[in-house]
């Protein structure tokens, strides 16, 4: 990622600016702005703490940005999104995917990546994003010599089929994940809230369990029906002002050096037990 990439970014990550005094003017004499202060404006409320930004979406309300400024503003405003969506570890992980960062594996949706850590090797993470309404599907494996393999897979529900084949595939990559001494999987779903007649208290459930099923049969179809598997059912409202929603990310440490932890934006947990971390 270049260095002014960063920059820009930087723009959106510091503090907060006090009010734009400009823009405070502008806002009160509006019935009586030219049209290059009207334009101006649109820029100010837009990007009312970014100048470079606010430039430039005036100088398209005026249409006068060029092809290289109009990407330059498209990345602005995915910056500006970005900032408003994710939290700051989100925010790096989608820096760290666009500077090719070799340990960070990005999933995107109707497809599946795997990634494999040797005791020897940086922590990797493999994540996705825009889970709303899709399946999330984790295999986690780890071998005695230490190597931890794992499978993501982010599809939607009416690709169960080619997500299913998928996770086949993949698993086939590595004879060892088939010889594992761990092998855990979970399952991101939407779910519901339903009432347990028991306690008479809310539960989040899968909404389909057809589609649990079938990914359960998938997964223990190449590694035995030994697999540890967790669901993790999620509601596919919307919540405003909520950081990260659809995301879904593992961190794989080198054994020796911490958990293997998966991190989704209604909760965490993790796939091994290190009762104690080397340095």
């Amino acid at each position: 990622m270049s260095e002014d990439f960063n920059k820009l970014f930087r723009e959106f990550d510091g503090p907060q600016r006090p009010e734009n005094a400009r823009q405070k003017e502008l806002q009160s004499r509006y019935g009586n702005l030219s049209e290059e202060e009207k334009a101006e404006l649109t820029g100010l409320n837009v990007f009312p703490d970014n100048p470079r930004g606010a430039e430039l979406r005036k100088k398209e309300a005026l249409g006068l940005i060029g092809n290289e400024e109009k990407e330059e503003l498209r990345r602005l405003y995915q910056l500006k999104t970005r900032q408003e969506k994710n939290s700051p570890d989100i925010q790096k992980l989608w820096e760290r995917v666009e500077g090719n960062d070799p340990n960070v594996a990005q999933v995107e949706m109707s497809n599946g990546k795997s990634v494999e850590v040797s005791p020897t090797q940086a922590e990797k993470v493999i994540w996705t994003f825009g889970l709303g309404g899709c399946y999330g599907s984790v295999v986690f494996t780890e071998h005695e010599d230490g190597t931890r393999d794992c499978v993501l897979t982010h599809y939607p529900p009416t690709e169960l089929s080619d997500n299913m084949a998928k996770l086949g595939d993949l698993i086939n990559t590595s004879e060892k994940m088939k010889a594992a001494k761990t092998k855990k999987a979970v399952l991101a779903l939407p779910g519901e809230w339903i009432q347990n007649p028991e306690t008479k208290k809310y539960e989040m459930r899968t909404k389909n369990q057809q589609a649990v099923d079938a990914l359960t049969i998938a997964i223990q179809a190449k590694l035995g029906a030994g697999v540890e598997i967790k669901l993790e059912p999620y509601s596919e409202m919307i919540s405003a002002g909520e950081k990260d929603q659809g995301t879904l990310v593992v961190y794989i440490p080198p054994s020796g050096k911490g958990d293997v932890r998966y991190q989704t934006w209604y909760g965490a947990g993790k796939l091994t037990e290190e009762s104690e971390s080397k340095e």
